[in-house]
């Protein structure tokens, strides 16, 4: 039976306490990597970090991680926070809440200018209020449209008038030049809309939509137990991924990017490897979430701290043997634990209300003996490139890369990808940025004594396909 979505229906009561939870310390003691066992593989940094700036709101989301709280907090603290990821060289930082509008714009500013330097930055926000004047040099923001109409967005985020007004905003950033990405959280209450969500998108003009499946936590495991069914079912969800598939088909301006933006357990639906649009959170391997105390976490909705900033470096938190109560796997019940894509999947969401202070595979799988669905073996990431055309080509960086040395691995950072590099990968690129190197031709010339022409036509390719480079309209001199 279709749920009836009204604002009539009173909210459950929600704690006042401006934490989302009550944070743990974590001291675990790992007992060491078993023979032939799988562990979660990490570089020396996180390459995504969420800065949750505040967790006051201007809306009253019923799925929301956080409690509400209206305090919007010490802004010398928040200064702290931002200080210390931008001298971590963190490649990818998203400033989020709460509602990251609700600080003046000269100061988001101040923020992006610092952090730019050497990271993507973006900004989540609900779009309620809009940031006029905000910096260029900011890559994107994340705005969720959560239905396809205002009855059901508005239910969702219990504030009226909301939907027009985030619409229109997203409408003015998109006229302003800027990458504005889709983020609605699928529920039992939108789950039929998404295809008409990602139509409203692409009629916007966003860059991409990336749908987060409704996790317990906060505010929306308060209203969940209250009787709000938040949690979309098996045959729900089903349907959304139906109608993200059919979207994905039907609005190529996405350019394919159509999918999941939080980890859901691949076994759930096949289709979402057959059609290319899993995802993966980075918990432990690639993601990290600082609240507005500076505690550490591996996930926004985690209650165990690792460290707390900037009384110790991102880097030094990171590599600390306490991580390993993710990383060593040994939270994982089957039907996970035997699963050939264990560490493609890692199990679908790690964290809810029901685990916070520790991990466990997701609530979908919980308790079952074996996957919902037989999975096929492996999982088609996007591979690079291997072809480049019969003429030289001409070319300029893009003006979001930036590259990252200071670390054992070497990170090229584009507006939405981290890439590792290479020793000799590091010098072409630094040839095309110190050297204002434009010219396919010349770059093969410059590197012809130690690279083969073939290899630095193919990293050209490459370096395209990732958006490091710009490539230019005409192309010339035959290649011999």
């Amino acid at each position: 039976m279709k749920k009836v979505v009204t604002f009539d229906r009173p909210l459950s009561r929600v704690r006042a306490d401006w934490s989302p939870v009550a944070t743990v310390p974590c001291n675990y003691r790992s007992a060491g990597r078993s023979e032939g066992g799988k562990y979660v593989g990490h570089d020396t940094i996180p390459h995504l970090c969420h800065i949750e700036l505040t967790y006051a709101c201007n809306e009253r989301c019923i799925f929301c991680y956080n409690p509400e709280h209206a305090k919007l907090g010490d802004i010398a603290t928040i200064d702290r926070l931002v200080r210390a990821v931008a001298e971590s060289q963190i490649p990818h930082v998203y400033l989020i809440g709460g509602e990251p509008s609700l600080l003046p714009v000269e100061k988001l500013n101040e923020y992006i200018e610092l952090l730019a330097k050497h990271s993507s930055v973006t900004i989540v926000t609900n779009g309620l209020k809009r940031l006029v004047g905000i910096s260029d040099r900011l890559a994107c923001f994340g705005v969720p449209i959560h239905g396809a109409n205002a009855t059901t967005h508005e239910f969702l985020n219990q504030t009226r008038g909301s939907f027009e007004k985030t619409l229109d905003t997203v409408r003015y950033y998109v006229r302003e030049g800027h990458d504005v990405r889709c983020i609605p959280v699928l529920t039992g209450y939108n789950y039929d809309q998404m295809y008409d969500i990602i139509r409203i998108a692409a009629d916007l003009g966003m860059e991409s939509i990336f749908v987060d499946r409704y996790e317990d936590g906060g505010v929306g495991s308060v209203h969940s137990a209250g009787g709000y069914d938040l949690k979309p079912t098996g045959d729900q969800f089903r349907i959304a991924v139906e109608q993200i598939i059919r979207a994905k088909q039907d609005f190529a301006g996405f350019g394919g990017r159509v999918g999941f933006g939080t980890a859901i357990p691949y076994c759930l639906d096949e289709r979402m490897i057959t059609e290319g649009i899993t995802a993966n959170c980075g918990v432990g391997t690639s993601f990290c979430a600082v609240n507005p105390k500076g505690e550490f976490r591996m996930c926004n909705q985690s209650q165990l701290v690792f460290g707390i900033l900037p009384q110790e470096t991102i880097e030094d938190i990171w590599n600390k043997p306490s991580l390993d109560i993710f990383r060593d796997l040994s939270w994982v019940d089957e039907p996970c634990r035997s699963c050939e894509l264990l560490l493609d999947c890692t199990g679908g969401c790690k964290v809810d209300a029901n685990c916070s202070d520790k991990f466990c595979i997701d609530y979908a799988v919980r308790g079952l003996s074996k996957p919902v669905a037989e999975l096929v073996k492996k999982v088609e990431h996007r591979k690079l490139t291997e072809v480049y055309p019969g003429r030289y080509r001409t070319f300029r960086p893009n003006r979001y890369i930036k590259l990252t040395l200071r670390y054992p691995e070497k990170f090229l950072v584009t507006r939405y990808q981290t890439v590792k590099l290479d020793s000799m990968a590091v010098e072409m690129i630094q040839a095309v940025l110190d050297e204002a190197m434009t010219n396919e031709r010349i770059l093969v010339e410059r590197f012809a004594d130690r690279v083969e022409e073939h290899d630095v036509r193919l990293f050209v390719s490459r370096m395209i396909q990732v958006k490091a480079l710009d490539l230019k309209e005409e192309v010339y001199d035959v290649a011999s």
